[in-house]
């Protein structure tokens, strides 16, 4: 397999073979997110995503899941997406289930009939990342998305028939917006109904983003800065 940069997916794909199809984040401005800092987002092409298939069709009988990497690979045009899913049928046809990676302008940019076209080809979940219910905390960590269109894009993944994994972010509202977090990030949660939900931690990464400006707008967190 030919990665390139650090790999990232989902505690719950930890036994998934993990194909990468984009390499990096197209938006890539998220403060909290460090993941793809140094990368620039490009989709390969689909030689090179057909050679990796090809390579690990070798092991296809101990292959039961696929991840699509990196970080929004449903960004890909509908064809190319539709292109992979169907190779990945014919070369690893034990496979159960495709998870990816989405943000909610990327849903949003597709019908529900598109949705519903990568489910038949074996698309099993969608992961989205919520990290916030309150409008001011999305504004503040430079989210690409409102509540609003978390919860439509939510609504569009429900209405496909494709399984939604949401996630959501301890601390990101720091200490004076911490019940307003908990409180919208709940009522949000219960307006999108996902078949999961995640919640992860906040890390403050030395040199990053969100670090800088913690420091620059002097930001309240009882945490431990790494």
């Amino acid at each position: 397999m030919k990665y390139e940069g650090m790999i990232f997916r989902p505690p719950s794909e930890a036994d998934s073979l993990i194909l990468q199809v984009t390499v990096g984040c197209s938006y890539n401005r998220c403060t909290f997110c460090a993941a793809y800092q140094g990368k620039s987002f490009r989709i390969k092409r689909f030689e090179e995503i057909q050679e990796d298939i090809d390579e690990a069709s070798s092991y296809r009988s101990q292959i039961q899941r696929v991840f699509l990497a990196d970080g929004d690979a449903l960004a890909m045009p509908q064809r190319e997406l539709l292109r992979i899913l169907e190779y990945l049928k014919l070369r690893l046809n034990r496979t159960e289930r495709v998870g990816i990676y989405a943000n909610a302008k990327d849903i949003l940019r597709k019908d529900v009939e598109e949705l519903k076209a990568l489910k038949n080809l074996g698309l099993g979940i969608l992961y989205l990342g919520l990290e916030s219910g309150n409008p001011e905390i999305l504004k503040r960590i430079k989210k690409n998305g409102t509540v609003d269109q978390l919860i439509r894009a939510a609504r569009r993944v429900k209405e496909s028939g494709i399984l939604l994994s949401v996630t959501v972010i301890l601390g990101i509202g720091g200490v004076e917006k911490s019940q307003a977090h908990a409180a919208d990030t709940g009522k949000v949660l219960s307006e999108m109904d996902p078949d999961y939900v995640g919640a992860l931690s906040l890390m403050v990464v030395p040199g990053r983003r969100l670090r800088r400006r913690l420091k620059r707008e002097n930001w309240s967190f009882r945490l431990l800065l790494a």
